[in-house]
């Protein structure tokens, strides 16, 4: 009898090596639950979400589901929890073309925040990404009133609230 395993390298076109990354991503997530690096509870039942309170981070480029949450994630919710700004609430990567060996090729890695105030949350945040050397074209995204909003990381300075028309990936916001 053989077993195959849902990650293998071999899918024709690229599917499993997606749904690995996605397993990842929510293992990690839930781990970080239970370890304390996030307020929301372990059972699916969350209270709707505000897009008022509500920050994307989008960051370019190949950065792996671990990669993402050690450089990056644990930072952040540092650095929110030391300042009662929020939380680091959830993550997640797109992917891109597989390399040619077949390895998942990262487009762009998301980290969703929750905070209690976005005004007083944004300065922080942008300032925390250039300590944590972001690549040009990192992307903060948030919501005013019903305009849909983002900082755009270029050349060392961050251009702000300049409009969007992308929503986030799963939320919709």
């Amino acid at each position: 009898m053989r077993i195959r395993c849902a990650c293998t390298r071999d899918a024709p076109d690229g599917a499993a090596a997606g749904r690995s990354a996605q397993a990842l991503d929510d293992m990690l997530k839930r781990l970080r639950q239970l370890f304390g690096r996030s307020q929301a509870p372990l059972n699916d039942a969350q209270p709707p979400l505000d897009p008022q309170q509500f920050i994307y981070v989008m960051i370019p480029g190949d950065i792996q589901p671990l990669v993402r949450g050690e450089r990056f994630e644990d930072p952040i919710a540092d650095m929110l929890q030391a300042g009662a700004l929020g939380s680091v609430s959830g993550g997640g990567s797109q992917l891109d073309e597989p390399y040619p060996d077949g390895r998942p090729r990262v487009a762009f890695c998301g980290i969703d925040i929750d905070v209690a105030d976005r005004d007083r949350a944004l300065g922080p945040l942008r300032a925390k990404l250039i300590t944590l050397d972001v690549p040009d074209g990192t992307e903060i995204h948030y919501t005013v009133g019903d305009a849909m909003l983002l900082d755009r990381y270029v050349e060392g300075v961050w251009q702000e609230c300049l409009p969007r028309s992308s929503k986030h990936p799963g939320f919709g916001v």
